[in-house]
């Protein structure tokens, strides 16, 4: 199951390169459950704490395009994570939409999956940290 998991979450990032509107109605419907359970980096100006239900993670993302534009997300490398995870290195960038300052930042995720959709989503500073916390929910 994991290599038709990577290729899944593969899938995802080829299809939709660009964060917006279009790609958030897919993932709405496609990729996260409905119960999702998500958190962004902890302590990070984005993290908001526990994101429940992929309602919230719809408001979440909406929240981030109205402050950034041009939002460009490159999974650089999918990582087996063992069972029903999933690890993603991500690059992102993106233009704050007020005073046009360009950003970009590495950051990975750790996705745990069932039937094709993620149910829990951790982001981590760093691959080694994803890693590590991969290992320890076994």
């Amino acid at each position: 199951m994991s290599q038709e998991n990577l290729e899944l979450v593969r899938s995802w990032y080829m299809q939709f390169p660009v964060m917006n509107s279009e790609a958030l109605d897919f993932f709405y419907e496609h990729v996260w459950d409905p119960a999702i359970d998500w958190r962004a980096i902890a302590g990070a100006p984005d993290d908001l704490g526990p994101i429940e239900g992929r309602d919230a993670m719809r408001r979440y993302f909406e929240e981030f395009l109205e402050i950034f534009e041009d939002v460009a997300v490159e999974a650089e490398e999918i990582i087996d994570g063992g069972e029903d995870r999933v690890i993603v290195v991500l690059r992102m960038t993106a233009r704050a939409r007020l005073s046009g300052v360009e950003t970009e930042l590495r950051f990975a995720t750790l996705f745990m999956l069932r039937d094709g959709r993620i149910v829990r989503g951790r982001e981590y500073a760093t691959k080694e940290e994803a890693l590590e916390a991969a290992r320890l929910s076994e």
